[in-house]
């Protein structure tokens, strides 16, 4: 993970999104949507490349349906080239009645705002002059958004509060060429992810701000499908040095299946959707207690902690040139509902 990411995190409170809720208002027990914007609707600001090219602030937008207010969604494109937000390098356009497209020499988005549907590619090819070296950054291309105001944290983000918190999405690898021969899979990989932020939001408490990475594998090239992980965030100078979890990736897979076919990758049109889903409440609990094992979020509990944000994307740190199409993204938290009052037979 990079450190430029935690901007995100600062910037969090400039956002007064709150959790999206659609849900009954008379049952505040109801199960909540948390994705803001699920339909890529609004606008997208771009963030620059992060050091040593930029301070990684945002640069400019990425337009796609008309906006109502702020934009929800950034495109991070860390230690990458041809920054999305430079129009000397860059082409916007809209290519249908719901259908965006942003791109340039080693990075391409596609918005169906109709449907929901988001397509992530990143040519690390043309972002490296030669293999990554261990301590060395990687490209990424990652669509990010805030769950809450880490200011005043919804209720419904709060872990301690939900029964469940039910992510689904599917996904399609539209392309994928490996241009890095005798890659070291310690040192080299093509890595689709999602991450949701999970943070100390309790004010005043020894531990707020605190946080660590839940991780959702995705695709990793060097695995038909993802192991369990979890470890400090490492790897390069401005890691956030913070406790990364990934869960098992059988355990996300809708049929216990991967990209993987008979041996095969396929790619485009003609692959299959791959589904995902999770109750990830449950691992978010025990992602929290094997970091506390481990030593990180020592003075924080699972009462403080609330799902405050999240992204998903590319990470490369090997030369691989690919693009993943992702849709129906929802993570819907349903509140623990208070028992029954139990009735006493009348005398």
């Amino acid at each position: 993970m990079d450190a430029m990411r935690n901007i995100l995190l600062g910037c969090l409170c400039l956002l007064l999104a709150g959790c999206a809720s659609r849900t009954d208002p008379r049952d505040p027990y109801a199960p909540r949507e948390l994705i803001p914007d699920p339909t890529f609707s609004g606008w997208f600001n771009l963030r620059g490349l992060g050091r040593p090219t930029d301070d990684g602030q945002v640069k400019g937008v990425f337009r796609t349906a008309a906006p109502v207010g702020q934009p929800v969604w950034t495109l991070a494109q860390w230690a990458s080239r041809h920054s999305l937000a430079d129009p000397a390098q860059t082409r916007q356009a809209q290519t249908g009645t719901a259908l965006f497209a942003i791109s340039n020499a080693s990075k391409r988005v596609t918005v169906d705002c109709r449907t929901g549907e988001i397509a992530l590619g990143l040519l690390a090819s043309a972002c490296y002059d030669r293999p990554r070296r261990q301590g060395e950054s990687w490209p990424h291309l990652l669509a990010q958004a805030p769950l809450t105001d880490v200011r005043h944290p919804a209720q419904a983000c709060r872990l301690d509060g939900m029964r469940r918190l039910d992510l689904s999405f599917s996904c399609r690898l539209d392309a994928f060429t490996d241009r890095h021969p005798q890659a070291d899979p310690t040192l080299h990989a093509a890595q689709f992810v999602l991450f949701l932020y999970v943070q100390n939001l309790t004010p005043g408490d020894d531990g707020y701000g605190d946080m660590l990475w839940f991780g959702v594998p995705i695709f990793d090239n060097r695995y038909p499908v993802a192991p369990e992980r979890g470890h400090r965030d490492g790897g390069k100078d401005d890691a956030s040095g913070k406790f990364i979890y990934s869960m098992p990736g059988k355990a996300v897979l809708a049929d216990g299946q991967g990209f993987v076919r008979d041996g095969r990758l396929p790619t485009g049109p003609d692959a299959r959707w791959v589904e995902f889903r999770v109750d990830a409440a449950p691992w978010i609990a025990y992602a929290f207690k094997l970091a506390r094992r481990r030593g990180f979020l020592a003075t924080s509990d699972l009462s403080d902690l609330y799902v405050s944000g999240l992204n998903f994307g590319w990470e490369m740190p090997g030369t691989y040139d690919a693009a993943m199409r992702l849709r129906g993204l929802s993570l819907v938290a349903t509140p623990h509902r208070p028992a029954a009052p139990s009735r006493r037979p009348a005398p």
